[in-house]
């Protein structure tokens, strides 16, 4: 069975006598939408973008930690980035001084293990093993990137 179409001009207009707004944007609500409305209906501007109140509300809730996930990803991206360029000029097997001088950090890991003196630290894409005693650290690509 086909539905009706009902003209605009057949439609009651729209009353904003309770006065209900959306609780993003602060636009009025009309009394004849559900109760339980508190955003405003979706809609796509002349340009192609979609404007939803309620999806804007609830990410708002979480930028703060995607904005922290975002900055930790771009300094383990850079992080393999300096250490790509460090094995191309000195090799796989350097000092502390070249680590500092490619602002690569062992301690500014995804995961670390200390074992036999050792200290082994996973970096993105690679695993980096540090000798205190002597001063050097050996890299070695993983499979992890």
């Amino acid at each position: 069975m086909k539905k009706k179409q009902l003209s605009q001009s057949n439609r009651p207009a729209k009353t904003f006598k309770l006065g209900r707004a959306c609780q993003f944007c602060g636009e009025p609500i009309a009394d004849q939408e559900r109760a339980s409305k508190t955003h405003c209906t979706r809609y796509r501007d002349e340009f192609g973008v979609i404007h939803d109140c309620k999806r804007k509300k609830h990410q708002l809730k979480t930028q703060l930690q995607e904005d922290v996930l975002l900055d930790f990803s771009a300094r383990h991206r850079e992080s393999k980035r300096q250490i790509e360029k460090l094995i191309a000029a000195h090799g796989d097997l350097v000092t502390t001084e070249v680590l500092v001088a490619y602002n690569v950090n062992p301690g500014d890991n995804l995961s670390y293990d200390y074992h036999s003196g050792l200290l082994y630290s996973k970096m993105l894409g690679y695993k980096i093993i540090s000798n205190p005693n002597l001063n050097t650290h050996k890299i070695e690509k993983h499979d992890n990137s």
